[in-house]
């Protein structure tokens, strides 16, 4: 066989090859572009909905922030009443901000997220070990109304210290928990976060120090800013 004339041939094989393969990636490349560019444009339309319940919001202590708590590319705005504890949390459905969070009343609130899950705390008698305290979660898919105090939370941890007829603390605190009100053992508790692929520890508070958060004027002048890059 004369692999002269074999030479040719597997030359313009692999030349169509590299092509192709270069073809490959540059559309890849150009669909990644396309798809980066249509989640910033949806975010710079859609978070002007924000604004008037900024304007409207006439509590003094107001702080705002914006999280991530559903599976999109628009962030949540989060209110808080610092004097009150009270916490509102805003999404925005066809363009429009919808309140799916309604005053709840917490030591701080925190979420999972892009889960769609958010956390509140609560002590009593001075809580730690000497006191007490919950934890409740509220999976907000399973709510059809915007979330209140009266609502049962989806999951919840309580502790309860244990005390003599002194009065004195026993060293021991009662551990109980709950699956939308209904008492379940720690076993059954612990499942469920691996059922929604979390962990206790990964909340974040919906104002830690990495959480976008704004006075009135600010948050004002930041959603002003993304109206008029917009435009």
């Amino acid at each position: 066989m004369d692999m002269t004339k074999l030479k040719t041939p597997i030359q313009v094989f692999f030349s169509v090859l590299i092509c192709c393969l270069l073809c490959a990636c540059q559309a890849n490349n150009t669909k990644n572009a396309v798809q980066e560019q249509s989640n910033l444009s949806e975010h710079e339309v859609n978070i002007q909905a924000y604004l008037p319940i900024v304007v409207n919001n006439d509590i003094e202590d107001a702080t705002f922030s914006l999280i991530f708590l559903d599976n999109d590319t628009i962030p949540e705005l989060v209110v808080l009443d610092r004097y009150w504890d009270s916490y509102s949390v805003y999404t925005i459905k066809n363009n429009s901000a919808v309140c799916i969070i309604d005053s709840i009343t917490t030591v701080e609130m925190s979420y999972f997220e892009k889960q769609n899950i958010i956390s509140t705390f609560f002590r009593w008698n001075g809580g730690g070990d000497e006191g007490g305290y919950a934890n409740r979660y509220y999976q907000l898919e399973q709510y059809s109304e915007p979330l209140t105090d009266d609502f049962t939370p989806s999951f919840e941890f309580t502790y309860s210290a244990v005390y003599d007829i002194n009065g004195e603390w026993t060293g021991e605190g009662i551990k109980e928990y709950y699956k939308k009100g209904e008492k379940i053992d720690e076993t059954t508790y612990n499942r469920i976060f691996i059922d929604f692929n979390i962990s206790e520890n990964e909340d974040v508070s919906c104002f830690s120090e990495n959480i976008q958060h704004f006075t009135k004027d600010e948050i004002l002048t930041y959603l002003s800013a993304e109206v008029a890059e917009e435009n």
